[in-house]
Formats: C-alpha cells, sequence, structure tokens
C-alpha cells in the first residue's frame, strides 16, 4: 500500500494506492477514506507467468542416488590377470546371475553373466570358446561399462 498527498486544482487530497494487480487493468484506491475501484487506462492485463522447470544436472539422476541407511551394493571391478581375452561389461548394470565358474569349458555365444541395465535382463556371451580362468564379479555386483567381468583362455 502506497500513501500520496495530491493537490488538484488547489484541492488537497489524500490517496492510497492498496494494491495493483498485474493480471488485470483494475486497482484499489482510496481518495479521502472513500475506497475506489478504478481501471488504469491505456494498461494491458498481463499473462500470468508459469514457473519454468529446469531439467535436473546430470550429476542429479535419480537412477543413481541411494538412500542412506541402504547398504552399497558391492562393486568389484579388478584388473584382469595377464593371459587370454577378458569378457567386458557393454553397459552399466547389476550383476543377476553368473552362469559359468573357474575351470568351465565355454564355446562362442554361450552366455556367461545375466546382467540387469535399464530394467531389462541382458545376457552376456563368451565372444570366443575356451576355458574359464577368472570370475571378476559377483552376483549382486554393480559394474560400469567397460568393467573386466570375466578371463577365458
Amino acid at each position: 500500500m502506497k500513501d500520496y498527498s495530491l493537490k488538484i486544482n488547489g484541492q488537497n487530497y489524500n490517496v492510497q494506492i492498496d494494491e495493483v494487480n498485474e493480471t488485470s487493468t483494475v486497482a484499489h484506491v482510496t481518495v479521502n477514506g472513500t475506497p475506489y475501484e478504478v481501471e488504469i487506462a491505456g494498461a494491458s492485463a498481463a499473462a500470468p507467468s508459469r514457473p519454468q522447470v529446469a531439467p535436473a544436472p546430470r550429476e542429479a539422476n535419480s537412477g543413481m542416488i541411494t538412500p542412506s541407511t541402504a547398504a552399497p551394493s558391492p562393486r568389484i571391478a579388478p584388473a584382469a590377470s595377464a593371459g587370454g581375452s577378458v569378457v567386458k561389461c557393454p553397459l552399466p548394470g547389476t550383476v543377476l546371475a553368473i552362469k559359468v565358474a573357474v575351470g568351465d569349458t565355454v564355446a562362442a555365444g554361450q552366455t556367461l553373466v545375466v546382467l540387469e541395465a535399464m530394467k531389462m535382463e541382458n545376457n552376456i556371451d563368451a565372444v570366443s570358446g575356451g576355458v574359464v580362468k577368472e570370475i571378476l564379479i559377483q552376483q549382486g555386483a554393480t559394474v560400469m561399462e567397460g568393467d573386466s567381468l570375466i578371463v577365458i583362455g
């Protein structure tokens, strides 16, 4: 509310402007104690503004946030030992099942690991045949793209 003392044609007026609504051309004004609703000439009503929603930053991806009370899932990605071909993880996810054991003979195309990624189960298959030398992950582990999973020799 704003108070003004105006002198018009020698007459003194005490004017209070109570409220001017930005979405309307109407103002509530009190002149010498008498209330008036006045229309502001030449004004146009502004459209109500809507709040702008900004996308969340990549660092705040809700899929990567875990409650502080939850135990972190195991994450194992040690370096593979020398010798043999290494099966790498093609996408980030969680290891649901390991279908082979150390010492197993595997054929090309055989499923080695079942990985949950983007709410889907994905089979990670052997690129070439051989004997499983090392398993570098465990069931329930969170793996990232490019992590070493299994060594086949």
